[in-house]
């Protein structure tokens, strides 16, 4: 695998940890190239038909069907059509949980043309874009209920056979997301080894192998990307925002974003003052996809 990425879904407001939007991907111009993450993700053709690479499965999906992409499944979006339209939701695993609902440990069928669900899509994006009094409540309450259907429509009986631990892509996909809950402190070798039940000489070899860096080279990638976005999205300070990622110092903190994306963190701040930077942008939840293979990228959002 020469490039691996894993998609961070970042929520400014903690109390909707809710991703929805509406994309439109045209025929051999624009894709979503294969990544993963930890939130379950439903997306509703519009119109058009769409190609989406589920881990070994391909999904082709048109007008009125909804594709249910699992936990931690590795996937791409394309269109198969001169463009595909359709709306995506991502619930944050954590929030469904708090509704007893274990997203990350259950599967689902990939596709289907649920009537009930595709009403829900509709008022969830009705909601969504006339931004009432009390909408994201609404939201909230209206994917409580697509939980419910998934649950009772759409899940898959749970198999005596699993993945072993010793599966490379298993490993790496825990430490990834090991290393994205915990990047905000001090985290060793050791101890994400240990979490992920290899020796620490194996884990660094097979992270290498597999995303094309070190774990360390990683970490230091996942605190600059996540001090850019702290610093475009809020006023916070430049020495809060270093501690808040992980970084001992200030000076190492600026020291080590220039290497990453060509300019000191100071730049971000200049930038939103002199040109109104998010003046016009709302405070939605984003999606960032952390390339694995080059640690001077920038995150892209999508």
């Amino acid at each position: 695998m020469n490039q691996l990425h894993y998609e961070l879904h970042y929520f400014k407001n903690p109390n909707y940890p809710i991703i929805f939007h509406f994309n439109t991907l045209y025929k051999h111009h624009s894709e979503i190239v294969a990544h993963w993450h930890a939130n379950i993700e439903l997306l509703y053709i519009v119109s058009g038909k769409a190609i989406v690479v589920i881990d070994d499965e391909t999904v082709i999906a048109q007008r009125g069907e909804i594709v249910i992409i699992n936990s931690n499944s590795i996937h791409s979006v394309q269109s198969e059509t001169d463009e595909v339209v359709y709306f995506c939701l991502i619930m944050d695993s954590t929030f469904c949980r708090s509704l007893n609902f274990d997203t990350v440990n259950c599967r689902f069928h990939n596709l289907t043309n649920d009537l009930e669900m595709r009403n829900i899509f509709q008022i969830i994006a009705n909601e969504s874009q006339q931004a009432k009094p009390y909408y994201q409540k609404a939201v909230r309450a209206l994917c409580n209920t697509m939980l419910i259907l998934l649950y009772r429509n759409q899940l898959i009986e749970s198999s005596v056979q699993s993945e072993p631990i010793s599966d490379r892509m298993i490993i790496i996909k825990q430490s990834i997301e090991y290393i994205h809950h915990n990047y905000n402190r001090d985290i060793s070798l050791d101890e994400i080894s240990s979490e992920v039940g290899i020796s620490k000489f194996y884990f660094c070899r097979i992270f290498k192998e597999v995303t094309g860096i070190t774990p360390n080279n990683y970490i230091f990638q996942v605190r600059c990307n996540q001090a850019h976005q702290l610093l475009s999205e809020t006023d916070i300070s430049i020495a809060e925002c270093g501690e808040e990622c992980g970084f001992n110092s200030t000076a190492y903190f600026a020291k080590c974003f220039k290497s990453v994306f060509g300019f000191p963190p100071s730049h971000i701040h200049r930038h939103k003052e002199n040109s109104d930077y998010h003046s016009k942008r709302e405070a939605l939840p984003r999606r960032t996809v952390f390339s694995t293979n080059n640690g001077q990228s920038e995150p892209v959002p999508l």
